[in-house]
């Protein structure tokens, strides 16, 4: 049988199926300490991968802090079920960053970002969104954008819809659909301008217009992590 801990990676990973897929947000609905630990578990993955970029210090740093704060705010029980989800994932997050040092930081600074979950479930536009949410990070990008160009109908102006939609075509490697509709974000004034900055220079680059993703990587600024990251990806380039 499998733990909750299982149950729970696998409703995120969209391997929950039929009966038991239906079965275990019925149980979601009604246990706020699982619905707790589903966003507790998304958070230390979002955490992982936005560190993996970056030096692992760092990762190991955020991760503590991500562990003591959730130990002071519910009490001993609940940071025994964090405990429980975190040793896996530190224990994978150790092999990747192992790999990152002989691998090199290349392939990880045109690594797509996560797309973040904003609710747990719900109905209408805000259930689609999850549903995107788990595609894209499947990197099943067809159904995402399926789901996100209805969002983008209902709502045309959330640029948040239109971002990641944008991110879709770059996780299929079409790099001329992706530059198109990342362009008008950039460009912009949205919290998601910087971000498709980045993405844009990225995509650039894989059609060898490196000029242009020069440019564009030398107008974003190296004070966190995305900055860090434009820093890396030009100094490549010149």
């Amino acid at each position: 049988m499998k733990t909750s801990e299982e149950k729970i990676q696998d409703y995120i990973d969209g391997l929950l199926q039929g009966e038991e897929l239906l079965a275990f947000e019925q149980e979601l609905a009604t246990d706020p300490q699982l619905s707790e630990q589903l966003n507790l578990h998304r958070e230390v993955q979002s955490i992982l991968a936005r560190r993996m970029s970056s030096d692992a210090d760092e990762l190991r740093n955020n991760l503590h802090e991500a562990a003591t704060a959730h130990r002071r705010s519910e009490g001993n029980n609940k940071s025994k079920s964090l405990y429980r989800i975190l040793v896996p994932i530190l224990a994978a997050a150790c092999v990747l960053v192992v790999f990152k040092f002989f691998s090199g930081t290349s392939s990880t600074l045109y690594q797509l970002p996560i797309m973040e979950s904003e609710i747990v479930r719900g109905a209408g536009e805000a259930g689609k969104y999850e549903d995107a949410v788990r595609h894209f990070n499947n990197q099943s990008f067809d159904q995402a954008r399926d789901i996100l160009d209805q969002l983008i109908n209902s709502d045309p102006l959330n640029v948040q819809y239109k971002y990641y939609h944008a991110l879709t075509y770059y996780g299929e490697e079409n790099w001329g659909e992706s530059i198109a509709k990342l362009e008008a974000i950039a460009e912009g004034e949205s919290v998601f301008a910087r971000e498709a900055t980045y993405y844009l220079a990225a995509a650039y680059t894989k059609e060898n217009k490196n000029e242009k993703a020069i440019l564009l990587l030398q107008h974003i600024k190296s004070d966190d992590e995305l900055g860090r990251k434009a820093n890396k990806l030009l100094k490549e380039l010149q």
